[in-house]
Formats: structure tokens, C-alpha cells, sequence
């Protein structure tokens, strides 16, 4: 149905990444046994009141920062009432009326235009909230994640397809990764989404009923709950059947939506002003202190990876996981003057070699150092050891530490690099097969592989196979001494 466009918008719900929860000192304990992080606040009893977490109040500013959002120096909180046995206390605080933060934009790559583009994608507020307990099997209640600080941040209904979405959301953990403001880790829920899609007929102004997709947990799910609903309201639309605004769920084991119920009204949550907590107020000098403090966003670092001459996979990953960026970072220094062809396969070491031994959780702490691995990474172009003997290096690299110099010369990979000595057994390979050299002098070209193979025997693998292949042609040219019978 080509006259019909997908709007698409995203809430994308975070957990901060402090020591406390939101409106109480209650520890926070994800992974802890169910209902161990709790305290009177957390279960709503009478006579308990909230207190705000100042830490998580600078990590939800810092991020509205650094995603370019207008900071209110005075804010808001608000009740939103809904019964609901995740929540203890049958309402939860979060900023309805007056939000920390609002408009900013993020930059997601746009591959349509160019391997390297990108665009801004507008967001339209971002507030601080306190998030709910967990139903397990639609009977058993954890409240260990009740009152945990939450960030929710609200794009513009301007993503275009269920591919960009994705990409939305990807762009957006590298940013709160890269802050360290959140562990922004999908599979234990402290990064959530929920998605807003709707159908426009082109041309047309008014917008689209908008149905919302609730808690995706996962980017692969985001992109293909989005198609599966595009697909349902497209079905609904050509059958003449209206589309009304609900509220859905991802089935992923049959890849369709199903409406769990209709779309609740704003006046169905009886929102009022919350009477326990004055207005939030952030100082305008922390706040700037905050953003001089703020490091490269990932858009920036993945044009310098561009200009190194990375590819944009390779810069991907790299921006994706910033410890492993920064790693990168520390070894391509380490190698001092470089072209963009030593630093791709310094990146080529580390992200197929390194990663295939080390996580990158366990990076900043693995024996093996960043300079270690730029000094490998020159060995081999230096043809000083083979790839093979580097990977050998490597895993001792892995399991003891070390310098690579060292190793090699201890386990006896350094290549041989005296062009006599690489001769003299060439001169003793050709001797050895008299036949074969023969054979090849009158122009059995297949004999070529033989020959250079037993030389590389000869020599244990030690040496430079593109150094022996020059000095074998040399050899060739002209009989051994000794051999000119043959």
C-alpha cells in the first residue's frame, strides 16, 4: 500500500546507573533473589516518603546534555495512578506536566544516503521516573527493581522505517554507554523500549492512529515487531476496517503483535501534581560543569575511526562497545606514526584475533596491553614474525602478559632475516631435488609450490615468505653453485 507511510516514535525507558534507588536509599541489587532490594518505601507502607537520589538527578542531566535537550532549571514530579501489582503503591512519581529536559536530537547513521551519513533524529522530551516491580508467570512479584531511577526518553514521531528504529536505539545505547550513565543492557531490562506506530496516507496532514508496542528488549524484536504491525494495520486499512489505538505485545515465537487492550486516555491515570516532593531544581552552574566534563559523542568518534580508514562495520563495533573503542584507541597511539592501512588491521587484530580469546567485558582487565598488541601488530609488518607465530604470541600474550619481543624470541619465532642465511637453504632445498628443479627450469610452472614449500620447511616457517620468494626466483635464474650440470 504505497500511499501509506509508517510514522514511527520510540519511549525508550532507562535504568541509571547509581547505588540507590530514585526516591530512597534502598540499594539497588540487580540479579539479587527476588524481593531481597526492598525497603518500606519500595512496598508503599503508610508513613514512608520519597527522597530524591541527587546522583541519578546529575546522570539523567548529563545525558539531556549531551543529547543537546534544553535543561528546565526547575522541573517537575507527578503522580500517574494505575492499579497494577507491579506497583506497591498504585501510583508511580514520574515528570508529566514539567519534564527535566526537552528537544535535543540524536544522530543515527542513515546507510540510504551514504555508508558514512547520518541524521538527526528530534527528540521531543526526556524525564526522570521510577520504575515498577517484575510479575514473573503472571503471578509471582519481585519488587527489587521497584523505585529504580529510570530516564525515559521520548523521540519525535519521525523514524521512517522499522530498520531505523533499530538504528534509533542502537545509536542511543552507544551514547549512554559511552556516558556511563546506564549499563544500557537489554537482556536484564535496563534498557527498554516501547514503540508508537501509525499509518499517514501521503499527502495528508492528519496523522495516523497510533498503537504502542510495549517493553522490546531486544533490537532484532523492535525491528521486526515494527514490520509485523506496519503489516497489521495495513491489512485492517485495506479491508476497511478502522484501526483503533491499543496497546500491544511482540509474540516472538509466532513474529506477530496481540493486542493485550485498548489504549488507556491520559484522564484514566488521574494524574496530579506529587504532594511529597518540592520542584526539581538543577544548579545552572553543575550543569555546566557537567557538560564541559562530557566526552566525544559515538557520531563524532565513528567519523575519526572514518578518517583513520576504518570500515563503517568496523567503526560500528568499536562505537557499539566503547571499551573496546578506547582499547583501540590506547594501541593505535601506542604504534606512533601510522597510515590507514596499519590501523584497519590493528583493528582486524583486535576485533577477529583479541576478541576470539579476551571478551571485550574483560578488556580492562586482561594481561594483555594495548602497546603489547601495537608492537605485535608492528612485528608482522615488519615481517620481524609470521601471522601465523603472531597468533601464537597472542595466546601467550592472553595467558601470561609480557612483551611480544620477548616471547619470540624465547620461543624461537622470530623470522630470519639475513639474506645469506635465507640463500644457504635455499641453495640445500635445490640441491636436495635436483629433478624438481629441473623439471621447473623446463617449464613446469606446478613445480613452483613444491619448491617453495620445502624452503619454508627447511626454514621451520622462520622467515618472510615474500623475502624467500624473491630470493628463490634469484636462485633459479641460475644453477647452484656446484649444480651446473643440472
Amino acid at each position: 500500500m504505497s500511499e501509506l507511510r509508517p510514522v514511527i516514535g520510540l519511549e525508550v525507558h532507562c535504568r541509571l546507573k547509581t547505588a540507590s534507588k530514585l526516591f530512597s536509599p534502598c540499594p539497588l541489587r540487580p540479579g539479587a533473589e527476588a524481593n531481597c532490594a526492598t525497603d518500606p518505601y519500595t512496598w508503599g507502607l503508610p508513613g514512608t516518603l520519597p527522597t530524591v537520589n541527587a546522583a541519578a538527578v546529575a546522570l539523567a542531566v548529563k545525558l539531556a546534555l549531551a543529547l543537546g535537550c534544553d535543561v528546565a532549571e526547575e522541573s517537575g514530579w507527578d503522580r500517574k495512578h494505575y492499579f497494577y501489582p507491579d506497583l506497591p503503591k498504585g501510583y508511580q512519581i514520574t515528570q508529566h506536566t514539567r519534564p527535566l529536559a526537552t528537544g535535543g536530537a540524536l544522530e543515527v547513521p542513515d546507510p540510504a544516503v551514504g555508508p558514512w551519513a547520518t541524521r538527526a533524529v528530534a527528540l521531543q522530551r526526556l524525564h526522570l521516573e521510577e520504575d515498577a516491580g517484575k510479575v514473573h508467570a503472571g503471578a509471582l512479584l519481585d519488587y527489587n527493581r521497584a523505585g529504580a531511577p529510570l530516564v525515559e526518553i521520548v523521540t519525535a514521531p519521525v523514524i521512517r522505517s522499522a530498520a531505523e528504529a533499530a538504528r534509533v536505539l542502537r545509536a542511543l545505547r552507544s551514547v549512554l554507554v559511552r556516558l556511563g550513565v546506564s549499563d544500557a543492557t537489554m537482556e536484564d531490562g535496563s534498557l527498554r523500549c516501547d514503540v508508537n506506530v501509525s499509518l499517514q496516507r501521503r499527502g495528508d496532514p492528519a496523522p495516523g492512529v497510533r498503537c504502542e508496542i510495549k517493553n522490546l528488549n531486544s533490537f532484532n524484536f523492535i525491528e521486526r515487531a515494527v514490520t509485523a504491525e506496519v503489516e497489521r494495520q495495513e491489512a485492517l486499512i485495506a479491508a476497511g476496517v478502522p484501526v483503533v489505538p491499543v496497546t500491544l505485545r511482540y509474540d516472538p515465537v509466532r513474529a506477530a503483535v496481540q493486542v493485550m487492550r485498548v489504549k488507556e486516555t491520559e484522564l484514566e491515570y488521574r494524574w496530579l501534581p506529587e504532594p511529597d516532593l518540592p520542584p526539581l531544581r538543577v544548579d545552572p552552574a553543575a550543569a555546566a560543569a557537567l557538560r564541559a566534563d562530557l566526552p566525544d559523542m559515538p557520531e563524532r568518534t565513528r567519523m575519526r575511526y572514518c578518517v583513520l580508514g576504518l570500515t563503517p562495520a568496523e567503526a560500528a563495533l568499536l562505537v557499539e562497545e566503547p571499551a573496546l573503542g578506547d582499547w583501540f584507541d590506547a594501541a593505535l597511539t601506542s604504534l606512533g606514526p601510522r597510515g590507514p592501512a596499519l590501523a584497519r588491521r590493528l583493528c582486524s587484530w583486535i576485533t577477529v584475533e583479541l576478541l576470539a580469546r579476551v571478551p571485550a567485558a574483560a578488556l580492562q582487565t586482561t594481561k594483555v596491553a594495548p602497546a603489547a598488541l601495537a608492537e605485535l601488530v608492528r612485528m608482522v609488518e615488519a615481517a620481524e614474525v609470521s601471522a601465523p607465530a603472531a597468533k601464537q604470541i597472542l595466546a601467550l600474550l592472553v595467558e601470561e602478559g609480557g612483551v611480544p619481543g620477548g616471547i619470540a624470541a624465547r620461543e624461537g619465532l622470530l623470522l630470519e632475516d639475513d639474506d645469506a642465511a635465507l640463500t644457504a637453504a635455499i641453495v640445500g632445498v635445490l640441491r636436495g631435488h635436483p629433478r624438481q628443479v629441473a623439471q621447473y627450469r623446463a617449464g613446469k610452472a606446478a613445480l613452483w609450490g613444491f619448491l617453495i614449500g620445502r624452503v619454508m620447511q627447511a626454514l621451520r616457517g622462520r622467515a618472510d615468505p615474500q623475502r624467500v620468494h624473491k630470493l628463490l626466483v634469484v636462485a633459479l635464474q641460475s644453477p647452484p653453485p656446484g649444480d651446473e650440470a643440472t
